[in-house]
């Protein structure tokens, strides 16, 4: 019997959350059941290109470079999409999202599950090309509840179509680590000092992660405790911007600017809080990880970041844009090394329980099959996989 051919269409293959949210499945996929294949707008030289590579599933380059829309990178998916013939396209982020629902519809694929990965995808004029092209897709994956009320509202996507699927991580990735010496080779590789109270941040550097309140709430920390070092782990393009920032505040030997790293369980073993002060959000794996990794959260309210963190039990939350609150609650929990113990361990327990990977991958395969069944017929399902 053959396995079900399913084409997986992302914008890019670089670090980001929905690349690895889309590695996170495949890697735990039902190659029994279905087959997969993987096609990106561009970056199929990336991170977690390489890592879809090395699970043994084709990674195809559409080359759309230089700008966002691209003739000859149309003509290259519609192409593919005739000669792969899948049963599913299931497609990732903004322009993936448009660009597979009108050539899968084109193509004749007999199911489009598309996805919303944050509650705002970026302005109007991206609102009105998804709510256009939104009538052409089966069912969509909403990556928490504000995602998926947004996509029923500003889409207007029939709330039949649009379901909840929370991002998922392995947490024992980050449990079996040997946390005393992951912390000691972290602080060792950044000249930070072992005694040195620690913060960090996982994520791009781009205006939605609100990294310039978190340099603003940096400064009025250290006035209090001058010892506070920062950890800020990923690039893009406010880089420059935030380490002018940085140095005109006084931060320049404070802030440590570690770029893109492929070890972040380790990095975040030798953090004492995690902090992410969005402006907004979809589901954010960097907090999953650092939950993953037992550690006290401080985080803003936006997006789906309150149905990860609950306040006051695995951390605390605080209004988007007020570095002043943002400081009060990160001196809060450096003052108490037992509230961030208790909410550290809160933490890893509830991603244990609620948003592990296995939870993400079976409630998916359990969408493909549900299609299936509705568009192709239970015996299509019997026949594959």
């Amino acid at each position: 019997m053959e396995e079900i051919a399913i084409l997986h269409l992302i914008t890019e293959l670089n670090t980001g959350g929905a690349e690895k949210a889309l590695s996170r499945l495949l890697t735990h996929l039902s190659r029994e059941r279905f087959a997969p294949i993987v096609a990106c707008l561009y970056g199929g030289d990336g991170i977690v290109a390489h890592e879809i590579r090395t699970l043994g599933i084709p990674v195809v380059d559409l080359g759309m470079y230089g700008r966002k829309w691209r003739i000859d990178a149309f003509w290259r998916l519609y192409r593919l999409l005739r000669r792969k013939r899948p049963v599913i396209l299931h497609t990732w982020m903004f322009h993936a999202n448009v660009l597979g629902r009108v050539l899968g519809r084109l193509t004749g694929v007999p199911i489009i599950v598309t996805s919303r990965r944050n509650v705002n995808i970026g302005g109007a004029l991206r609102e009105f090309l998804n709510r256009w092209t939104a009538w052409l897709g089966d069912g969509v994956i909403a990556v928490c509840k504000l995602a998926r009320q947004a996509e029923i509202k500003r889409a207007r996507v029939s709330s039949n179509k649009v379901i909840t699927i929370y991002n998922g991580i392995n947490a024992e990735r980050f449990v079996a680590l040997d946390r005393q010496a992951a912390a000691h080779q972290v602080r060792q590789t950044f000249g930070i000092p072992v005694e040195a109270p620690l913060l960090g941040s996982v994520g791009r550097l781009h205006r939605q992660k609100g990294f310039a309140d978190l340099l603003a709430a940096q400064a009025r920390i250290q006035e209090r405790i001058p010892t506070i070092r920062l950890l800020l782990v990923g690039d893009g393009e406010l880089r420059d911007d935030l380490e002018a920032q940085a140095r005109a505040i006084g931060l320049s030997e404070a802030v440590t600017f570690a770029g893109i790293r492929t070890d972040v369980p380790e990095i975040l073993a030798a953090l004492d809080v995690f902090v992410l002060p969005s402006l907004w959000e979809g589901m954010p794996n960097a907090v999953l990880e650092a939950m993953a990794a037992g550690l006290p959260v401080v985080a803003t309210a936006v997006g789906g970041i309150p149905e990860l963190v609950v306040d006051g039990v695995t951390g605390l939350l605080v209004p988007p844009h007020d570095p002043i609150s943002l400081a009060e609650a990160i001196v809060r929990l450096l003052d108490a090394p037992d509230l961030r113990r208790q909410m550290g361990q809160a933490g890893r327990e509830r991603v244990k329980k609620r948003f592990t990977v296995e939870r993400m991958v079976s409630r998916t395969e359990a969408l493909y099959g549900e299609l299936i069944a509705e568009k192709l017929g239970l015996e299509y399902m019997k026949g594959a996989g």
